[in-house]
Protein backbone atom coordinates (compact mmCIF):
# COMPACT_ATOMS: atom_id res chain seq x y z
CA UNK A 1 0.00 0.00 0.00
CA UNK A 2 2.82 2.07 0.90
CA UNK A 3 4.70 2.07 -2.81
CA UNK A 4 1.14 2.69 -3.86
CA UNK A 5 1.14 6.06 -2.46
CA UNK A 6 4.75 6.82 -3.53
CA UNK A 7 3.61 6.06 -7.22
CA UNK A 8 0.53 8.91 -6.55
CA UNK A 9 3.34 11.66 -4.73
CA UNK A 10 5.60 10.55 -8.38
CA UNK A 11 2.94 11.41 -10.42
CA UNK A 12 1.99 15.04 -8.41
CA UNK A 13 4.00 17.33 -11.02
CA UNK A 14 1.91 16.28 -14.61
CA UNK A 15 -0.92 18.87 -13.22
CA UNK A 16 0.97 21.40 -11.26
CA UNK A 17 1.22 24.02 -14.55
CA UNK A 18 -1.79 25.72 -15.55
CA UNK A 19 -1.64 24.80 -19.44
CA UNK A 20 -3.78 27.61 -21.31
CA UNK A 21 -3.60 28.86 -25.08
CA UNK A 22 -0.67 26.66 -26.01
CA UNK A 23 1.71 27.70 -23.36
CA UNK A 24 2.54 26.52 -19.35
CA UNK A 25 2.80 28.16 -17.17
CA UNK A 26 3.03 28.25 -12.82
CA UNK A 27 -0.10 28.62 -11.48
CA UNK A 28 -1.01 31.97 -9.99
CA UNK A 29 -1.91 32.91 -6.82
CA UNK A 30 -5.48 33.28 -7.26
CA UNK A 31 -5.38 30.13 -8.78
CA UNK A 32 -4.30 28.41 -5.85
CA UNK A 33 -6.14 30.00 -3.66
CA UNK A 34 -9.19 28.48 -5.74
CA UNK A 35 -7.23 25.27 -6.01
CA UNK A 36 -7.17 25.20 -2.13
CA UNK A 37 -10.37 26.17 -1.68
CA UNK A 38 -12.08 23.82 -3.50
CA UNK A 39 -9.95 20.77 -1.99
CA UNK A 40 -11.22 21.93 1.44
CA UNK A 41 -15.20 21.93 0.13
CA UNK A 42 -14.57 18.29 -1.41
CA UNK A 43 -12.06 17.30 1.47
CA UNK A 44 -15.33 18.57 3.88
CA UNK A 45 -17.56 16.50 1.59
CA UNK A 46 -15.60 13.32 2.89
CA UNK A 47 -15.71 13.96 6.62
CA UNK A 48 -19.25 14.67 6.43
CA UNK A 49 -20.53 12.22 4.00
CA UNK A 50 -17.65 9.79 3.21
CA UNK A 51 -19.59 7.95 0.70
CA UNK A 52 -21.19 11.19 -1.10
CA UNK A 53 -17.36 11.72 -1.57
CA UNK A 54 -16.28 8.41 -2.81
CA UNK A 55 -18.62 8.48 -5.34
CA UNK A 56 -17.51 11.91 -6.58
CA UNK A 57 -13.78 11.18 -6.86
CA UNK A 58 -14.39 7.75 -8.92
CA UNK A 59 -16.51 9.73 -11.25
CA UNK A 60 -14.24 12.50 -11.73
CA UNK A 61 -11.56 10.41 -12.03
CA UNK A 62 -13.03 7.92 -14.81
CA UNK A 63 -14.27 11.35 -16.82
CA UNK A 64 -9.74 12.67 -15.99
CA UNK A 65 -8.58 9.56 -17.10
CA UNK A 66 -10.60 9.08 -20.25
CA UNK A 67 -10.15 12.31 -21.45
CA UNK A 68 -6.55 12.52 -20.36
CA UNK A 69 -4.15 14.72 -23.02
CA UNK A 70 -1.39 12.48 -23.31
CA UNK A 71 -2.21 11.45 -26.87
CA UNK A 72 -3.43 8.12 -27.03
CA UNK A 73 -6.33 6.66 -29.00
CA UNK A 74 -10.25 7.23 -27.27
CA UNK A 75 -10.32 3.58 -27.17
CA UNK A 76 -7.30 3.12 -25.14
CA UNK A 77 -7.75 5.77 -22.43
CA UNK A 78 -11.30 4.30 -21.98
CA UNK A 79 -9.64 0.88 -21.42
CA UNK A 80 -7.28 3.08 -19.31
CA UNK A 81 -10.21 5.26 -17.41
CA UNK A 82 -12.13 1.85 -16.60
CA UNK A 83 -9.08 -0.26 -15.30
CA UNK A 84 -8.29 2.77 -13.17
CA UNK A 85 -11.97 3.19 -11.57
CA UNK A 86 -12.86 -0.80 -11.44
CA UNK A 87 -10.03 -2.91 -12.47
CA UNK A 88 -9.67 -3.99 -9.10
CA UNK A 89 -13.28 -4.39 -8.05
CA UNK A 90 -13.50 -7.07 -10.66
CA UNK A 91 -10.09 -8.95 -9.88
CA UNK A 92 -9.96 -8.40 -6.07
CA UNK A 93 -13.77 -7.39 -5.22
CA UNK A 94 -13.03 -7.98 -1.22
CA UNK A 95 -9.77 -6.37 -0.80
CA UNK A 96 -11.28 -3.30 -2.93
CA UNK A 97 -14.40 -3.62 -0.69
CA UNK A 98 -11.79 -3.29 2.53
CA UNK A 99 -10.26 -0.12 1.05
CA UNK A 100 -13.37 1.57 0.49
CA UNK A 101 -14.58 0.95 4.11
CA UNK A 102 -11.49 2.49 5.46
CA UNK A 103 -11.68 5.59 3.02
CA UNK A 104 -15.75 6.07 4.14
CA UNK A 105 -15.57 4.55 7.37
CA UNK A 106 -18.12 1.75 6.74
CA UNK A 107 -18.78 -0.76 4.93
CA UNK A 108 -19.41 -0.03 0.77
CA UNK A 109 -22.77 -1.99 -0.52
CA UNK A 110 -21.76 -4.96 -2.41
CA UNK A 111 -23.94 -3.68 -5.71
CA UNK A 112 -21.24 -0.38 -5.51
CA UNK A 113 -18.13 -3.23 -6.08
CA UNK A 114 -19.97 -4.88 -8.66
CA UNK A 115 -21.28 -1.62 -10.39
CA UNK A 116 -17.71 -0.84 -10.73
CA UNK A 117 -17.02 -4.16 -11.65
CA UNK A 118 -18.48 -3.52 -14.67
CA UNK A 119 -16.42 -1.17 -15.66
CA UNK A 120 -13.61 -2.90 -14.83
CA UNK A 121 -14.58 -5.31 -17.57
CA UNK A 122 -15.50 -2.57 -19.73
CA UNK A 123 -11.52 -1.75 -19.40
CA UNK A 124 -10.40 -4.87 -19.90
CA UNK A 125 -12.33 -5.12 -23.38
CA UNK A 126 -11.06 -1.97 -24.08
CA UNK A 127 -7.46 -2.71 -23.29
CA UNK A 128 -7.57 -6.27 -25.73
CA UNK A 129 -9.26 -4.66 -28.26
CA UNK A 130 -6.50 -1.34 -28.05
CA UNK A 131 -3.63 -4.68 -27.98
CA UNK A 132 -5.47 -6.48 -31.03
CA UNK A 133 -5.39 -3.38 -33.53
CA UNK A 134 -2.10 -1.28 -32.15
CA UNK A 135 -3.81 1.44 -30.89
CA UNK A 136 -1.39 4.44 -29.93
CA UNK A 137 -1.14 4.25 -26.31
CA UNK A 138 -2.09 0.25 -26.39
CA UNK A 139 1.24 -0.85 -24.15
CA UNK A 140 -0.35 1.48 -21.63
CA UNK A 141 -2.94 -0.26 -21.82
CA UNK A 142 -1.91 -3.57 -21.05
CA UNK A 143 0.24 -2.24 -17.96
CA UNK A 144 -2.95 -1.26 -16.44
CA UNK A 145 -4.59 -4.52 -17.08
CA UNK A 146 -2.00 -6.16 -15.60
CA UNK A 147 -1.52 -3.88 -12.42
CA UNK A 148 -5.32 -4.15 -11.68
CA UNK A 149 -5.00 -8.26 -12.42
CA UNK A 150 -1.58 -9.02 -10.10
CA UNK A 151 -1.63 -5.79 -7.21
CA UNK A 152 -3.41 -4.60 -3.99
CA UNK A 153 -5.73 -2.02 -5.53
CA UNK A 154 -3.76 0.96 -3.94
CA UNK A 155 -0.71 -0.37 -5.47
CA UNK A 156 -2.34 -1.18 -9.13
CA UNK A 157 -4.10 2.19 -9.10
CA UNK A 158 -1.37 3.85 -8.35
CA UNK A 159 0.55 2.00 -10.76
CA UNK A 160 -1.91 3.24 -13.12
CA UNK A 161 -2.03 6.67 -12.33
CA UNK A 162 1.76 6.95 -12.74
CA UNK A 163 2.55 4.90 -15.57
CA UNK A 164 -0.84 5.39 -17.72
CA UNK A 165 -1.41 8.78 -16.87
CA UNK A 166 0.47 10.61 -15.30
CA UNK A 167 3.98 9.99 -17.26
CA UNK A 168 2.44 10.72 -20.59
CA UNK A 169 0.62 13.48 -19.76
CA UNK A 170 4.00 15.04 -18.60
CA UNK A 171 5.74 13.89 -21.68
CA UNK A 172 3.26 15.70 -24.14
CA UNK A 173 3.58 18.71 -22.05
CA UNK A 174 7.58 18.69 -22.60
CA UNK A 175 7.22 17.63 -26.53
CA UNK A 176 4.36 20.66 -26.86
CA UNK A 177 6.38 23.10 -24.93
CA UNK A 178 9.94 21.71 -24.15
CA UNK A 179 11.29 20.64 -20.46
CA UNK A 180 12.91 23.85 -19.55
CA UNK A 181 9.32 25.36 -19.57
CA UNK A 182 7.52 22.36 -18.34
CA UNK A 183 10.24 22.12 -15.44
CA UNK A 184 9.45 26.22 -14.30
CA UNK A 185 5.93 25.57 -14.34
CA UNK A 186 5.75 23.19 -11.99
CA UNK A 187 8.83 22.70 -9.81
CA UNK A 188 7.59 25.38 -7.04
CA UNK A 189 3.89 23.74 -6.92
CA UNK A 190 4.79 20.29 -6.76
CA UNK A 191 7.62 20.72 -4.37
CA UNK A 192 4.87 22.31 -2.03
CA UNK A 193 2.11 19.80 -2.35
CA UNK A 194 4.71 17.02 -1.92
CA UNK A 195 5.86 18.56 1.25
CA UNK A 196 2.87 18.80 2.25
CA UNK A 197 1.81 15.27 1.69
CA UNK A 198 4.85 13.61 3.20
CA UNK A 199 4.46 15.85 5.95
CA UNK A 200 0.89 14.56 6.74
CA UNK A 201 1.87 11.16 6.39
CA UNK A 202 4.35 11.58 9.13
CA UNK A 203 1.40 12.96 11.24
CA UNK A 204 -0.59 10.51 10.52
CA UNK A 205 2.82 8.08 11.32
CA UNK A 206 3.19 9.83 14.76
CA UNK A 207 -0.46 9.86 15.76
CA UNK A 208 -1.34 13.42 15.54
CA UNK A 209 -3.59 13.33 12.43
CA UNK A 210 -6.37 11.37 12.29
CA UNK A 211 -6.61 8.77 9.48
CA UNK A 212 -10.38 9.67 8.70
CA UNK A 213 -9.02 13.36 8.23
CA UNK A 214 -5.86 12.84 6.72
CA UNK A 215 -8.11 10.81 3.82
CA UNK A 216 -10.23 13.46 3.22
CA UNK A 217 -7.25 16.05 2.70
CA UNK A 218 -5.49 13.66 0.41
CA UNK A 219 -9.17 12.90 -1.65
CA UNK A 220 -9.49 16.62 -1.21
CA UNK A 221 -6.55 18.13 -2.58
CA UNK A 222 -6.95 15.99 -5.57
CA UNK A 223 -9.86 16.64 -7.53
CA UNK A 224 -10.22 20.24 -7.90
CA UNK A 225 -7.23 19.20 -10.90
CA UNK A 226 -9.83 17.05 -12.48
CA UNK A 227 -12.02 19.51 -12.01
CA UNK A 228 -10.23 22.34 -14.11
CA UNK A 229 -10.25 19.49 -17.44
CA UNK A 230 -9.93 21.48 -20.18
CA UNK A 231 -13.44 21.17 -21.37
CA UNK A 232 -12.44 22.59 -25.11
CA UNK A 233 -10.85 19.16 -25.69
Amino acid sequence: MGAGLVFFLLGLAHGAGDENEGAIARITPIHAGAYILTGAAVAGLFLFAPFAGLALFLTLSAWHFARSDCAFSPITRYAIAGLAVGGSALFRPETTADVFAVITGTDVPINVVRVLALLGLTGVGCALYALMRGLRGFGHAVIALASVALFHPVLAVGLVFLIAHAVPVQQRQMVNYGRRAVWQAVALPSAVAAAGAITMALLVATGQLGMSFAIALGFGMATPHMLTERLER
